[in-house]
């Protein structure tokens, strides 16, 4: 048998055997490079595409009263999103979306593109999605690779006691770009939800909690398979709850007072400086931006001339009118510029210089002396006290009460007010610019004179404790605040108190209130009608009363609501009444 035998030379031999070998190193180098010094990218590409992260909000920590009653809370809504990278076809999923949703496409894909956060990253397309449209997406996944529903934590307001306290709450708002350019990377993302306004602003951080995540199996189109059982969920971690200083009862109490009109009310316990109520008139139903803020109805709220978001109690500026009396009158008691004997004749006008000076009574009150003149607020009295002293003067003392700057409440925004002394006035009017005769309308709480209602209510707590002041807060604290002292004389106090006891307990008083003189609680006030150059004048009452151990002070304005013996004085004591339970007067509390 013949063979041929095929020879090939050793060194052709050689080479295929180098090639070989060569071949077979980059492999074995390319499988180290994927297997091992690649293995965490890849295994995470792996990874990607079988499993889905779905990241779970945090809820936010409730908000409660005084008492534990729940103010603000959560609830759950469902929202879409969907992964771009998983999409088969997006525009036939999103002509689809716009049917079982019942959204407009456009809306739809601009969501898409303006959550959009990278490959295998969900965005959010639609929120608070009803139970029935969300079946209908649940009943056609199989067409919708990519396609996913999530919960979301909502607020929920449970309206205990018919409670809005909506500018001390406050709302979220969704984060935006600048926003979220400032945050540390990782704590948001877009169209996460942050608080915008009153507590949820300042107490955000506490408020927030800590997201969680929940890894779900997919296949090869994306499509949610179930949950992974070899991967545990990281559980979310819900914010720190707030218990606040406010009364739930008397908050809705001073709430229904104030219904339908413009104004403030703040009532603090003068022993801590808590705050039991604090009301801004017109609000608006926090509901209305629990899920979202809805355009339309922010734009409704913004033009609305009657100024429903604006926290009247903490940024509305008023002349104080006939209240601020209390002040001018420590002033001249301090410095020994008159005492009870010293009295002038009021014949319902002042002439002063060039200018006439008007008291609220035309015909005039006769003689009055100090006493008198708080407890019938004359204002002729005033007049001539007041020139005994100098601008810088009484503007010191104004500024002692904390008039001029803010008092420190824990809300985000607050405003110092305006009080006038020589160095402001010049400034704004120039040095010949105004007279002596603007002192005589600041001695009566008009002119270039600013405060909130806040500060009023500071004030005449400082003035309940005899110069104890304390910091007003809305949130419980596990410490004591540091007092500050006033220094006013004994003396002084005294007689103020009894001045103020008689405004509201004797016959006469601008404040008088039957009920109460009869009662075992002791009020003292003084009312205030402060001139408005827009229309008729601003009603104010600020006062403090003390019964079952129990001292709370109180400030009370009223927009265009006439003089305040008329307006504001009805509605302080029907508070100060319910809050003691004297006579059949009752709390939301008590029904």
């Amino acid at each position: 048998v013949l063979r041929t035998e095929i020879y090939i030379p050793a060194r052709r031999r050689d080479v295929v055997s180098l090639v070989i070998l060569l071949l077979f190193a980059l492999l074995l180098g390319r499988f180290y490079y994927l297997q091992i010094y690649r293995y965490e990218k890849y295994s995470l590409l792996a990874d990607a595409n079988r499993i889905r992260m779905v990241t779970q909000p945090a809820p936010r920590g409730n908000i409660l009263d005084r008492k534990g009653e729940i103010l603000a809370a959560n609830q759950s809504i469902y929202a879409i999103s969907v992964i771009k990278d998983e999409l088969i076809d997006e525009d036939v999923q999103m002509d689809m979306m716009e049917k079982y949703l019942d959204r407009d496409k456009r809306d739809l894909q601009q969501n898409l593109k303006k959550y959009y956060q990278g490959r295998f990253l969900p965005a959010l397309i639609a929120r608070n999605v009803s139970i029935a449209k969300l079946s209908l997406i649940e009943e056609h996944k199989n067409e919708l690779p990519g396609v996913f529903s999530t919960k979301l934590p909502v607020r929920f307001y449970p309206n205990v006691k018919n409670v809005r306290a909506s500018h001390i709450l406050g709302y979220l708002r969704e984060i935006n770009n600048s926003e979220l350019n400032a945050m540390k990377e990782g704590d948001y993302v877009l169209g996460d939800y942050l608080g915008f306004q009153g507590l949820e602003k300042l107490y955000e951080n506490r408020l927030r909690g800590v997201k969680g995540a929940e890894f779900r199996q997919v296949d090869a189109l994306g499509r949610e398979v179930g949950i992974l059982i070899d991967r545990e969920p990281i559980a979310s971690s819900p914010g720190e709850n707030l218990h606040l200083t406010i009364d739930a009862g008397l908050q809705s109490r001073t709430e229904s007072l104030l219904e339908g009109k413009r104004g403030a009310a703040v009532i603090i316990n003068a022993e801590t400086g808590e705050i039991l109520a604090m009301v801004s008139k017109p609000d608006f139903p926090l509901i209305d931006f629990s899920a979202g803020m809805d355009l339309d109805k922010w734009q409704s709220y913004s033009t609305d001339e009657s100024r429903p978001l604006l926290n009247r109690a903490v940024l509305g500026l008023y002349p104080p009118g006939s209240s601020f009396k209390l002040i001018t009158t420590i002033a001249a008691l301090e410095q020994g510029l008159v005492d009870d004997k010293w009295s002038v004749q009021c014949t319902g006008s002042y002439e002063f210089g060039d200018r006439t000076f008007g008291c609220w009574r035309e015909g005039g009150h006769g003689r009055v002396n100090l006493s008198r003149a708080i407890v019938e607020s004359c204002n002729v009295y005033f007049y001539q006290l007041v020139q005994r002293m100098d601008i810088d003067t009484w503007a010191a003392y104004v500024k002692l009460f904390g008039f001029g700057s803010p008092t420190g409440i824990d809300l985000p925004d607050e405003n110092d007010g305006v009080v006038a002394e020589r160095a402001y006035m010049n400034k704004k009017y120039g040095r010949w610019g105004w007279a002596e005769g603007s002192l005589l309308h600041l001695a009566i709480g008009q002119g270039d004179i600013l405060v909130t209602p806040l500060q009023m209510a500071q004030f005449i707590g400082i003035v309940a404790m005899k110069g104890d002041q304390y910091r007003p807060k809305l949130v419980k604290k596990k410490t004591k605040d540091r007092v500050v002292r006033i220094p006013i004389k004994s003396a002084t106090w005294r007689t103020i108190h009894k001045m103020t006891f008689d405004v509201v307990n004797k016959r006469g008083g601008t404040a008088f209130d039957k009920e109460l003189a009869a009662s075992d609680v002791s009020a003292h006030g003084k009312t205030g009608t402060a001139e408005n150059p827009h229309g008729d004048p601003h009603a104010w009452f600020v006062g403090f009363a003390e019964g079952k151990g129990e001292t709370i002070a109180i400030s009370l304005i009223i927009e265009n609501g006439g003089t305040g013996g008329s307006t504001a004085a009805p509605i302080a004591s029907k508070l100060i009444k319910s809050y003691f339970r004297v006579g059949d007067a009752t709390l939301a509390a008590d029904l």
